[in-house]
């Protein structure tokens, strides 16, 4: 419902009479207006009933300029008063207002100007009232529909609350609910506008105005987080009840969406204990494989991927992991696994382009979360898998890599292949045995300081600055790490050593967390850290 001139027309006791323009009877009023400048565009909006008596304007030739630019402006009508400067209303003002559909009312000298403006605003208050009156039904009417029937309900109830029809997607405009079905159809031609408003964000909204209708296009989410699209069509334009409806709508949707993810988040967390014994070991290869089953993997190919990250920062990863997942509707599980300053995030998924795109998505953020991806192996071997996604996420850290195939990188596929892990630990004693010793209960100084050293290929004002100490420092550091180690870090070959010892150290503890490989026996692990359990606070 609008106040239109027509309304305005019909007000008792004014006496207004319609000189010109009966076809813009129609026009919505939105407020009254009263100048009597020549020009009072530049203090309009549209949709104003302007009222004037042309006291200011003195030559006849100028009232056909003056309706032409109020038309321009969105005028939705001209009251013009009688009596004062004019006996009755010019004879050019009529011709010019019966060209552009400009609907002219005649003013009688006896009604108020003011009387106009009060009756108008009475109208508009109570259209108003009428209006939100409307909108609470309709809102009412949605959340009923949400209690008995969820999303399907929402849309449906907000298609018939607007009487037109509403479509609702997920992230990627697949289309989730329509009402009536064949709004569905609709979607591919806006698919542009849809796009346009996730590349805004969540905030965002569009518009599409067409002859008929208006559609209407709404994101959805919570906290932040974008989970999909309400659109909706309208007949003819948008109104101040459908814009409070379709608010409804999305708070309504939002809240279920949110309320989904929320329980599937729950679901996927449940899969982080199974997940771990999994890459332990510790069930049978059938249990495994039922457990891989249950997540909607192929048993057969299935990847471990690792996130590196800090250790305060892990339970943001995981739930990070987690929701990328459910988004993208991946298959898997995800857990966390501390690894003494860092934590590693693993995901069991499927082999597909399309997971390692999403995953990569997240290892791509700042500060960077730098991903390694392992073999595809059968179930029965994820443990494989995961200690190369490990290395390639070790040597991703360090090279500044957002993600590492372990594939990609020949030497370490060469190296820790064809070595069994008793003879990695043996050359990681070797090599860092008489740094970790010296570094007992020292807070790891010069492993970390090695560590960064090589990390930043041997520029001292760089790892200086990670380390937050002075240059001088670091150089003595590096001086009693060639003297414990015994090599120089000068030479090419002995920072080889030193980094595959690093990489292999990092990636060590995989192996008691993945449990017995296919080349070793099972049984207790030797200890091949040198104390390492005990260096690392």
């Amino acid at each position: 419902m609008t106040v239109t001139i027509a309304q305005v027309l019909a007000l008792p006791d004014l006496n207004l009479r319609v000189v010109a323009g009966d076809a813009g009877l129609g026009n919505e009023v939105r407020w009254v207006h009263v100048s009597e400048t020549v020009d009072p565009t530049p203090w309009l909006r549209g949709g104003e009933l302007l009222l004037t008596t042309g006291l200011k304007i003195e030559q006849p030739e100028q009232f056909e300029p003056y309706v032409h630019r109020l038309a321009d402006a969105g005028l939705a009508g001209l009251g013009f008063g009688i009596g004062l400067g004019h006996a009755q209303v010019p004879e050019p003002l009529i011709r010019a207002a019966a060209q552009r559909g400009l609907p002219v009312l005649e003013v009688p000298v006896d009604a108020p100007y003011v009387a106009i403006s009060e009756a108008v605003s009475n109208l508009l208050a109570a259209e108003r009232y009428d209006t939100i009156a409307r909108a609470f039904d309709a809102q009412q009417a949605l959340t009923a529909a949400a209690v008995e029937s969820g999303r399907g309900g929402i849309v449906a109830a907000t298609a018939r609350a607007v009487g037109g029809w509403a479509v609702l997607t997920d992230l990627a405009a697949n289309v989730v609910r329509a009402f009536p079905p064949q709004a569905a159809d609709r979607l591919p031609a806006l698919l542009p506008d849809v796009m346009r408003a996730r590349e805004r964000g969540i905030r965002s909204s569009g518009s599409v105005v067409g002859p008929t209708e208006s559609v209407a296009i709404h994101t959805l989410g919570a906290r932040g987080r974008m989970r999909g699209f309400l659109v909706a069509g309208v007949p003819g334009r948008s109104s101040d009840y459908s814009r409070m409806v379709l608010a409804g709508a999305v708070a309504l949707l939002s809240l279920e969406m949110e309320r989904s993810q929320a329980a599937t988040r729950q679901v996927r967390r449940l899969r982080a204990d199974p997940l771990a014994q999994i890459l332990r070991g510790a069930v049978t290869d059938q249990v495994a494989g039922q457990h891989a089953t249950a997540w909607e993997l192929d048993p057969t190919a299935v990847r471990v991927a690792v996130y590196l990250c800090a250790a305060d920062r892990a339970g943001r990863v995981c739930d990070d992991v987690n929701e990328l997942m459910s988004e993208a509707g991946l298959p898997g599980a995800v857990v966390a696994q501390d690894a003494g300053r860092q934590t590693r995030v693993a995901v069991l998924t499927d082999a597909t382009d399309r997971a390692t795109a999403a995953l990569a998505e997240l290892a791509s953020v700042r500060p960077m979360v730098p991903l390694g991806l392992g073999d595809v192996v059968p179930v029965e071997q994820v443990g494989l898998s995961y200690r190369a996604a490990t290395h390639a996420a070790e040597v991703g850290r360090a090279e500044r890599r957002a993600v590492t195939r372990f594939d990609d990188l020949e030497a370490l596929h060469m190296l820790f292949r064809a070595q069994s892990p008793q003879a990695l630990a043996g050359f990681v004693r070797r090599v860092l045995g008489p740094l970790q010793q010296h570094d007992r209960g020292r807070e790891g100084a010069l492993l970390a300081s090695l560590r960064s050293f090589l990390a930043h290929n041997g520029h001292w004002n760089e790892t200086a600055a990670e380390l937050g100490i002075h240059r001088h420092t670091l150089r003595a550091r590096i001086d009693r790490i060639e003297q414990v180690t015994g090599r120089d870090l000068n030479s090419a070959y002995g920072r080889m050593e030193l980094w595959l010892a690093l990489l292999a150290d990092s990636a060590a503890d995989t192996d008691d967390f993945a449990g017995p490989a296919p080349d070793r026996p099972a049984g207790p692990v030797p200890d091949r850290s040198g104390g390492r359990g005990q260096d690392r606070k």
